[in-house]
């Protein structure tokens, strides 16, 4: 007992130090970057620090938060204040990505390692890029191809990107549809201005950020460190603005998906062997990844003003908290009958939901405004909650059907004890999903009815979430009937797996319907390849007893 409980501190001060690091101001430079990056900024509807701005830009050119130059790490802050003053150097960093042959051809540039290309090598062939993508969105959706779709990418990350920037380039500086805005409100003027407007109607503010821009141009630290000091004794002081940057440098979300891939690799090996000092340390860091990531989720609800599920992002990594906490009540309820399944099913849930997360974040600010008509607080606390744990309950039952068919097949760990366990904890989960599925849907009825003026218009999405309230209604009828036992019941929980994706992403593919908002284009292929896997798990499912390593079964 006293090993175990040694081995578990040494575990918790592992994950301790791991989720702190990177957590404390980069190394100052002669340049006060760290006061630069608590700079409040409005851009895309939402008061911010300019630190998130930075790192939202850099992300939906190069997939990345940081880059390296000349074998440098270089903060996102420093890339964006670079363009921001014109400094000579800044267009000379990689970080456009492009990883389309087709693209890269067209503009005339080679293939390199890494893919990431700079400003400098863009710029000759922008006009061409341009007239590329306007053709492309010329033609229907289903009438564009790969190469069409890539360099309408490429076109609009450009965009943003100039449109951003532009905004800083002097007083008569153009720029259209959503630009930075950095002159806060005052007496004289109760709303947001961009610099430009500021200089154009001479605000002092605006003159201290343009010279402290100039400054970093010339590299003149101490000039930069002034202007930025007085500009900032302007700004009212909002807690808000530096908490998002202590949240922006904690990356708690990418940190607990790491933490809980090693979760799973422990208990993988811990349940396959039965090591229980394995399982044991997984499940310390199951909790020690849960704490952040739980609190990550009640930061975004302080800084955003909204429930924990507003998008395809923070549903993504409400669902894999939800899978979790499951993942730990299951561990601690029944870790007797199937110790370590807990473990198995909170490591890969909490994982593979977090890294869905993180590609979807591609798209810049992830707590953007929310539109009217899905701006309800009530209905996204009740509805959207409701239906999402709905969601993860299917998918923590269908995933545990995954390790009961896995386990079956190629292992002897199968045994009826644990047979029995992981049995009943699919059984559990999908009474909890079905009551909430079901209750979350006629929410959303209601909301619909509040909104738009009808209960149900057999929209894609509504058709979506009902196919999930009538499978694991089916689920339920064929175990009370014994039309399947255990094996039966864990093939139906993995097509559930299908049928919850489906609804979480697949209708979102089609475009149509009121509920299209959540479209995105990039997860059609890997949808496809889970249903593939799925499917051929639900089939490897049906292989006769004699083909299974651990037997016949139930």
């Amino acid at each position: 007992m006293k090993r175990v409980w040694i081995i578990n501190s040494l575990v918790a001060l592992f994950a301790l130090s791991f989720f702190m690091k990177g957590v404390r101001p980069e190394k100052e430079t002669e340049f006060h970057l760290n006061a630069f990056a608590e700079v409040p900024v409005k851009f895309e509807g939402r008061k911010k620090p300019i630190d998130t701005m930075a790192r939202n830009l850099l992300t939906i050119l190069s997939g990345k938060q940081t880059l390296r130059k000349e074998g440098e790490k270089i903060s996102a802050n420093r890339w964006l204040l670079g363009h921001m003053a014109g400094h000579p150097d800044a267009l000379n960093d990689r970080v456009i990505r492009i990883e389309n042959l087709d693209v890269l051809s067209s503009i005339g540039l080679e293939e390199r390692k890494g893919f990431r290309y700079s400003f400098a090598e863009i710029l000759p062939n922008l006009g061409r890029i341009n007239a590329t993508a306007r053709v492309a969105y010329a033609k229907e959706s289903s009438a564009r191809d790969l190469y069409d779709r890539q360099i309408m990418k490429l076109a609009n990350q450009v965009f943003t990107f100039e449109n951003a920037i532009n905004s800083f380039a002097g007083p008569m500086a153009q720029a259209s549809g959503s630009v930075p805005l950095v002159i806060s409100p005052d007496a004289a003027t109760p709303r947001w201005r961009s610099l430009a407007e500021g200089l154009f109607e001479g605000d002092p503010r605006a003159a201290h950020f343009a010279k402290m821009l100039v400054a970093y141009r010339d590299d003149n630290a101490e000039l930069f460190n002034a202007e930025l000091a007085t500009f900032l004794e302007s700004v009212p002081a909002d807690p808000k603005i530096a908490f998002e940057v202590f949240y922006n440098r904690l990356g708690a979300f990418m940190k607990s998906a790491e933490i809980y891939l090693l979760v799973f690799v422990l208990s993988c090996f811990g349940w396959l062997f039965r090591k229980e000092g394995l399982l044991s340390a997984a499940r310390t860091l199951m909790v020690c990844a849960f704490i952040p990531h739980t609190f990550a989720i009640v930061a975004r609800m302080f800084l955003s003003g909204y429930p924990p599920v507003t998008n395809l992002y923070s549903s993504a990594i409400f669902i894999g908290w939800g899978a979790v906490a499951t993942g730990i009540v299951l561990e601690l309820g029944l870790r007797k009958k199937a110790g370590g399944m807990g473990n198995l099913v909170g490591g890969i849930a909490g994982f593979s939901t977090l890294l869905v997360a993180h590609f979807l974040a591609g798209d810049g600010d992830t707590m953007e405004q929310m539109r009217a008509v899905l701006d309800t607080r009530f209905w996204l606390t009740t509805h959207v909650i409701t239906i999402s744990l709905g969601y993860m309950a299917t998918f923590v039952a269908g995933t545990i059907g995954v390790f009961y068919i896995l386990s079956g097949l190629f292992t002897r760990r199968l045994d009826p004890e644990t047979e029995e366990g992981m049995y009943r904890m699919m059984y559990g989960t999908v009474c909890f999903a079905l009551l909430f599925s079901f209750v979350g849907t006629v929410l959303g009825g209601l909301w619909a009815d509040d909104s738009w003026g009808r209960f149900w218009g057999w929209d894609p999405k509504e058709n979506g979430a009902l196919l999930i309230v009538m499978w694991n209604a089916i689920m339920l009828h064929a175990r009370y009937g014994k039309m399947v036992k255990h094996r039966g019941f864990a093939v139906m929980a993995v097509f559930g797996n299908i049928v919850t994706a489906w609804s979480w992403f697949g209708v979102n593919q089609l475009g149509v319907g009121l509920h299209s908002y959540g479209f995105t284009d990039s997860a059609s292929f890997w949808l496809i390849i889970f249903a593939l896997t799925q499917a051929t798990l639900c089939m490897a499912g049906l292989a006769p007893s004699k083909l299974w390593k651990s037997g016949a079964v139930k």
